[in-house]
């Protein structure tokens, strides 16, 4: 990882300078996500230098700690991803039928299936940042592995429509791609 940390907290009002007023809502690898008035949300580089805050909130470090608890717990199952879910959704199933006749279909909550799908993006997450940071690995080499993980976000982009906001749901370009200004 590198020295490089953020200099405003998650809830923080913020001006961006092609995208207006927003409020930080996350922080991933080396950016914020901000939540902008329209709905839109856009990743932004903590050095971004277009971005300036209008009122601050939340301390910078303390937010980083609580978000991994957060990530924690929800990989354990101590916190639910209903959260992060469509409220569409909530209580739904999702049905797999067989091609073969005399074959049993099997129903899977939707909200079983969706912690499956957090947790593999939540892991894709670290392996993309235990790649960067790598101290050993080439750039080409981080380039190679990268491309293997965008191509796993990009074949994940389906379940896309399972999300409440659209800042949480995959990319084919990987996690936190949508603006690394």
């Amino acid at each position: 990882m590198s020295d490089i940390r953020p200099r405003l907290g998650i809830g923080a009002i913020v001006n961006h300078v092609d995208y207006g007023r927003g409020r930080i809502v996350r922080y991933q690898d080396e950016g914020y996500l901000v939540l902008y008035k329209n709905g839109e949300t856009r990743w932004v580089g903590w050095q971004f230098h277009g971005l300036t805050a209008v009122d601050s909130a939340g301390e910078p470090e303390l937010d980083r700690i609580r978000q991994v608890v957060r990530e924690v717990l929800l990989d354990y199952g101590w916190l639910d991803a209903d959260l992060e879910l469509g409220k569409r959704w909530l209580g739904g199933t999702m049905r797999l039928v067989p091609g073969q006749e005399g074959t049993q279909a099997k129903d899977v909550p939707l909200e079983a299936f969706f912690k499956k799908i957090i947790g593999v993006r939540d892991k894709l997450r670290v392996l993309e940042q235990k790649i960067n940071s790598h101290p050993k690995l080439e750039p080409e080499e981080k380039l190679e592995l990268q491309g293997y993980i965008s191509r796993c976000y990009g074949s994940l982009t389906t379940f896309n429509v399972l999300f409440a906001q659209k800042g949480s749901q995959f990319t084919s370009s990987g996690a936190g791609s949508e603006e690394s200004d």
